[in-house]
């Protein structure tokens, strides 16, 4: 194997631990969005859950005073009884107040039905927001975790990229450029070995992609440094010095 295929075989090296230190952060980073959206679902869920209780909880007020409005009625009614001196108005009286106790018996019905809701609503709000306090924790567990991995991998990546900077100095401009395009497309596999499936049979395939490689392409591996690429896959291609 020549130098040039060397060098590039030396860069791709230095590349995939980059790619595979990026990767990790990346995994690392999506674990971080994913929380924080579920954190954010649930906390948009919890405030329209208790802007929910205050408006019942507005709705049952205006009730309880409606009842009390009402009760404060029958009492005063009740009391005129009292000083009617007729038959014809204790009667119309009587009706008025029975009519309102009927709207009183009703309307608590409503306020008790009204109540339990709310107070049930108020015990699945304080469960949510218990979950909320785990999936809050668990943020910060997965957030604490990104950033002790940038800590730890950027010193190793920041010399790594000086690595690269420096390998690519070794390469030729047309080289360099088919190199970095591979690059985005492999992530960082961008050459292929050509490899020899049986010793007893001249054949040759591309270990990147198991195509079938003229011998013609080997043939030539051997004797010249230059950059040939699988017609399938479109990766470098190179070959081990022979024993």
């Amino acid at each position: 194997m020549g130098a040039r295929l060397e060098a590039l075989l030396e860069l791709q090296d230095i590349e995939l631990q980059i790619v595979d230190i990026r990767r990790q952060l990346a995994v690392k980073e999506r674990r971080v969005r994913d929380q924080a959206g579920k954190l954010s679902a649930l906390q948009a869920s919890n405030e329209a859950a208790r802007h929910e209780i205050q408006r019942s909880q507005a709705e049952f007020d205006e009730l309880d005073v409606d009842i009390k409005g009402r009760s404060a009625h029958i009492s005063r009614l009740r009391e005129h009884l009292n000083t009617v001196r007729t038959n014809k108005e204790y009667a119309v009286v009587l009706a008025q107040m029975n009519n309102e106790k009927a709207d009183v018996s009703r309307l608590e019905s409503r306020a008790l039905e009204m109540m339990e809701r709310v107070e049930a609503r108020k015990q699945l709000l304080a469960e949510q927001r218990a979950q909320e306090q785990a999936e809050q924790a668990k943020l910060d567990e997965r957030t604490a975790e990104l950033e002790q991995a940038r800590q730890s991998f950027g010193p190793r990546l920041s010399q790594l990229e000086r690595q690269r900077e420096a390998a690519a100095a070794k390469i030729d401009a047309e080289a360099l450029a088919l190199f970095r395009r591979l690059s985005e497309r492999y992530d960082g596999e961008i050459m292929a070995e050509v490899v020899r499936p049986s010793p007893r049979r001249d054949e040759f395939v591309c270990a990147g992609c198991n195509m079938a490689l003229r011998t013609e392409v080997a043939n030539a591996l051997r004797i010249r440094d230059e950059i040939l690429t699988c017609k399938n896959c479109g990766r470098i291609l190179y070959l081990r010095n022979e024993a």
